[in-house]
């Protein structure tokens, strides 16, 4: 069965579900943006435990990585899945710190991992909630990124999962729904 998949607007942290999706970066600062939103919603606590959770990662985070943590303060969700979007890495300047669509689809990878292994031990049916990811600070096209989340959400896979998509504008909304409806 293909992933069950809904289009929502506004606030991705006001819904109630398993895993949000925060677009991070290599550091797991929770600076601009979504993860500013986290950082708000979720508390110190939750930048805290990211910062444990790096300190044991040998070698860092490359782009696409994702970090699963607790929802910190929040108490509408289960866990955050950080996603190594933007590259703040020691070295790399400018453009370089910017996401691809490969990146993007590789983090769409990783997420999945997370959703299989979540399946298989404590859940068989579960809800996912993500934003559009390296859109922001990451200058990607959204029509691209959406076209990507429709190709990987359309797929057949062996569990229950509820994927909310959420635009952030109502502009993004419409698009996204737009996309997601074409043949």
């Amino acid at each position: 069965m293909p992933y069950s998949i809904v289009v929502k607007q506004g606030n991705l942290l006001n819904e109630e579900t398993d895993f949000i999706v925060n677009a991070s970066n290599t550091k797991l600062i929770l600076g601009s943006g979504v993860s500013m939103a986290f950082k708000r919603h979720c508390g110190i606590e939750l930048q805290n435990e990211m910062n444990s959770v790096l300190k044991y990662i040998k070698g860092g985070l490359i782009q696409g990585d994702v970090v699963a943590t607790s929802s910190g303060g929040a108490n509408n969700f289960k866990y955050s899945l950080h996603v190594a979007v933007m590259n703040y890495n020691k070295g790399v300047k400018h453009n370089e710190k910017k996401p691809t669509i490969d990146i993007i689809k590789k983090a769409l990878q990783n997420i999945e991992n997370y959703l299989f292994w979540y399946a298989k031990n404590k859940s068989d049916t579960m809800k996912l909630v993500l934003p559009l990811m390296g859109c922001g600070v990451g200058e990607l096209d959204k029509t691209d990124v959406i076209h990507l989340y429709k190709n990987f959400f359309q797929r057949h896979i062996d569990m229950d999962c509820e994927v909310v998509i959420y635009g952030y504008s109502f502009e993004d909304y419409n698009q996204i729904r737009k996309i997601l409806e074409e043949k």
